[in-house]
């Protein structure tokens, strides 16, 4: 059976573990480089997790947020990248670092930077856990780069990323979890297991899949 649409493309999910050891590694790096920011700026949604996890080693306890949108939900990109939700803190005369998950495009800090130069700080550093060299820009801080493009997939969006996968995997059909599991394996590189997909189904409702969704080829899943 031919499932459509075909999107195909390498994904890699990280674990807590590993966020919170880039993240760490990140703080280390900024500390180490002498800069002392005054206020943390996260990118809302992905720089809310890793600008509090460097607040906290780098004791900096004001953060502010501002949300760029640029990538919809599973690495499907909106037309371009816009401000969305304003700064909401006086950052004028105070060094900012300005904290997102990752760089793909670099529109994020392109419209951002600029952005936050309005309010007249100091000075503005950038930080991401990983950098991409799709990237037009480079953060001045970053822990680990990716040379090779996939679609990376934090643990504070599996959920909402594997969700629109496994939509797109069934397309109308009606096939069982180990099929499901299978094209997940195959279009994305993705090795998740029956009980997260049979638990996204549910939560989907859709009436698509085989009522003996929990059964494939006479085998119980």
């Amino acid at each position: 059976m031919q499932l459509s649409p075909e999107r195909r493309f390498r994904c890699e999910i990280l674990s807590w573990e590993a966020v919170a050891r880039d993240a760490k590694r990140l703080s280390h790096a900024i500390r180490q480089s002498g800069y002392m920011p005054d206020i943390i700026v996260a990118v809302t949604r992905g720089g809310l997790i890793p600008a509090r996890i460097v607040s906290d080693y780098l004791h900096i306890k004001d953060i502010a947020t501002i949300k760029v949108e640029h990538w919809g939900i599973a690495a499907t990109p909106d037309e371009k990248a816009i401000l969305k939700f304003p700064l909401n803190a006086d950052i004028k005369n105070k060094k900012v670092l300005l904290v997102d998950d990752i760089t793909d495009t670099g529109d994020t800090l392109e419209i951002s930077v600029p952005y936050l130069r309005g309010f007249d700080p100091e000075e503005i550093r950038t930080a991401t856990l990983l950098h991409k060299t799709t990237s037009h820009i480079i953060p001045e801080y970053f822990v680990r780069k990716i040379s090779r493009w996939r679609w990376i997939i934090f643990p504070w969006h599996v959920w909402e990323d594997l969700t629109l996968f496994i939509k797109e995997t069934l397309a109308g059909h009606t096939i069982g979890i180990a099929a499901v599991r299978r094209e997940l394996k195959e279009r994305f590189r993705l090795d998740v297991s029956a009980a997260t997909i049979r638990e996204i189904i549910s939560e989907i409702g859709t009436e698509r899949v085989s009522v003996k969704a929990n059964t494939f080829q006479g085998k119980t899943l």
